[in-house]
């Protein structure tokens, strides 16, 4: 008889037992929190979720480990197509910048000092460089809508290593499709206004998580997003 009954290969005793020992392991790695307010997390919407991201220790399912794993291999294999292709990098403590005492830090992903001719393509060296890899929803957002719509957490990130690293020139934003490994390079302007704002706002950050204060949530309902989807929702919420 033909069984038309759906297997669910995800339900076997097998791969549970495995992924439960595997989210073990994760969890037993993971770091600690973090000792000072990074660039990368300024661009959240929520003030409060940018504090606990700073000022607790977080826990991450192991799906969003491998994701941020994920990230750091693309990076590296963009990295070599790049010098591949004759583009050359500052040494990777150039990349770094510190602010507020130490408390405020950013690793911008490269700094690049030339390049090969780009077919008419006008681009000014030095200049910031900025990669992520992403799902093919994101990637196609970006791809038509630039990073100002859904994405203006890049925009900040990259707004604040330009000012700290004082590369002002138009960053090279490299975005990797996750799904299709399609690549995407566009340049980004640098913004002073939005430097500033975001630069005064860690600033405020800062000043209000050393006293105790417990700014507000950008979002009022945890059961819908983004508020159902942050790391931090059951801290918040309880």
């Amino acid at each position: 008889m033909l069984n038309l009954n759906r297997a669910n290969l995800s339900l076997e005793p097998i791969n549970v037992a495995i992924n439960d020992a595997l989210a073990r392991v994760v969890a037993r790695t993971e770091r600690p929190r973090e000792q000072y307010l990074g660039a990368s997390i300024l661009g959240h919407e929520c003030l409060r979720r940018i504090q606990y991201e700073w000022w607790c220790r977080s826990e991450f399912p192991a799906q969003d480990c491998e994701r941020f794993e994920r990230g750091h291999y693309f990076e590296k294999r963009m990295r070599r197509r790049l010098v591949a292709a004759g583009f050359k990098f500052a040494p990777p403590e150039a990349c770094i910048f510190t602010a507020v005492g130490g408390t405020m830090r950013g690793h911008a992903d490269g700094i690049i000092i030339h390049g090969p001719d780009l077919l008419g393509a006008y681009v000014i060296y030095p200049l910031i460089w900025e990669h992520k890899a992403l799902k093919a929803t994101s990637w196609h957002e970006i791809e038509r809508d630039g990073l100002e719509k859904k994405h203006s957490n890049y925009l900040v990130q990259v707004a604040l290593y330009q000012a700290y690293l004082d590369i002002t020139n138009p960053a090279l934003f490299t975005v990797t499709n996750a799904d299709t490994c399609e690549w995407l390079h566009f340049l980004v302007p640098f913004n002073p206004d939005r430097a500033q704002l975001w630069s005064d706002r860690a600033a405020n950050i800062i000043a209000a998580t050393r006293a105790d204060e417990l700014l507000p949530r950008g979002f009022d309902d945890p059961e819908k997003f983004p508020c159902k989807q942050c790391p931090q929702r059951e801290r918040c919420w309880t």
